[in-house]
């Protein structure tokens, strides 16, 4: 909750021929949730009046209102070149950006201000309908606040406990439990467990994590590590393509290990190498998590970069997870006992903590 209980919108729309849906900002990357006129008076509302109570006395009279003629001749005045354009309501203004140019069309602030109904003659003149005949202001409210659509306005940030400038724990989080990047690795683990078999070398592993995994299918288990250790059954750098022999192996594990290579395009094309015709890589690295040296910290590889660098396989699986909470709690060294599971389980695809892929040879 905003210090003085103060909301703002902060959200992109993209108007297409018949409907109205959220273009950025929400929750899950969603942009197909149905938004009704309701939703879309108070999106606009709390655009210029950032007090709840105030907004919601705004909602039931303007509601009952007639169109305003100002509202409706500015989207009537609307041009664009293409059948969509996306209406940005942000920082107290309400514009809109021609799609196709990439060029902001109007700039319809001034009649936001004065009516609070552009959005809603944009809606109608999408068909959109209202909801139930005695909305409730609260429950949209709050549904739109937890779609990440309202947010505290600005300078009403409480920051509490995180306005600090140093990590809660430094170690990653391991002082207060699990670290979210290992709980998502867990959690990855869990997915691929009984497809890892045969003949399997860990990069950056030894040869006894088989067990700590639950990997029980496979044939033979070898860690292999830049430097000798107990449990590390093979001693040499990944990079070099002449430590395993070509086509010998099932499965390849690499669990954060590609960030700390200065090459890992060169790695991933001597795993391709190293395994049999079918077989299997199964890779975790981290794309939100402190730098840390394993000897050298390079990397945050984001999906796409995996995608990218596995590229010449036959078959790729990409997995993300994190959402920009999760995000924080790994940078500030928070655990993930201390989100709840919902904290941990939601999906952004703009914000990753954990990228991982499965690929084929």
């Amino acid at each position: 909750m905003p210090k003085n209980g103060l909301f703002t919108s902060t959200v992109a729309l993209s108007a297409q021929p018949d409907r109205m849906c959220v273009k950025a900002g929400a929750v899950n990357g969603e942009e197909g949730f149905p938004l009704s006129l309701d939703m879309l008076l108070i999106l606009e509302i709390m655009l210029h009046e950032h007090d709840l109570a105030a907004a919601e006395a705004q909602f039931t009279a303007v509601r009952k209102a007639p169109l305003a003629a100002d509202a409706q001749a500015a989207v009537d005045e609307l041009s664009y070149s293409g059948n969509t354009c996306s209406i940005h309501a942000r920082r107290g203004t309400l514009t809109v950006r021609d799609d196709r140019k990439m060029v902001r069309a109007a700039d319809l602030t001034a009649q936001s201000l004065s009516t609070r109904q552009v959005l809603r003659a944009l809606g109608m003149r999408r068909n959109l309908s209202h909801d139930p005949e005695t909305p409730n202001f609260r429950e949209l409210f709050t549904e739109l606040q937890e779609r990440g659509l309202l947010v505290p306005s600005v300078g009403e940030i409480d920051w509490g406990q995180l306005r600090r400038l140093a990590p809660i724990c430094p170690d990653f989080g391991i002082s207060r439990g699990t670290p979210i990047d290992r709980h998502y690795l867990n959690q990855f683990i869990a997915e691929i467990r009984d497809l890892v078999q045969g003949d399997v070398v860990e990069i950056g592993g030894n040869d006894g994590n088989k067990d700590v995994y639950g990997f029980t299918r496979t044939s033979g288990y070898r860690g292999l590590d830049i430097n000798d250790a107990p449990g590390v059954s093979l001693v040499g750098d990944a990079a070099d393509l002449g430590i395993i022999p070509a086509d010998s192996l099932d499965t390849i594990i690499a669990f954060n290990v590609l960030e700390h290579t200065a090459r890992p395009w060169q790695v991933v094309d001597n795993m391709r190498q190293w395994l049999r015709k079918g077989g299997t890589a199964y890779c975790m690295v981290p794309s939100a998590q402190r730098l840390h040296g394993a000897p050298e910290d390079y990397w945050r590889p984001l999906p796409a970069a995996l995608r990218d660098m596995f590229g010449a396989w036959s078959e790729q699986t990409v997995y993300q997870y994190g959402n920009p909470l999760s995000v924080i709690a790994s940078l500030m060294g928070i655990a993930a006992e201390e989100l709840d599971a919902l904290e941990l389980s939601t999906y952004h695809p703009d914000y990753p903590v954990a990228s991982c892929i499965v690929a084929r040879k």
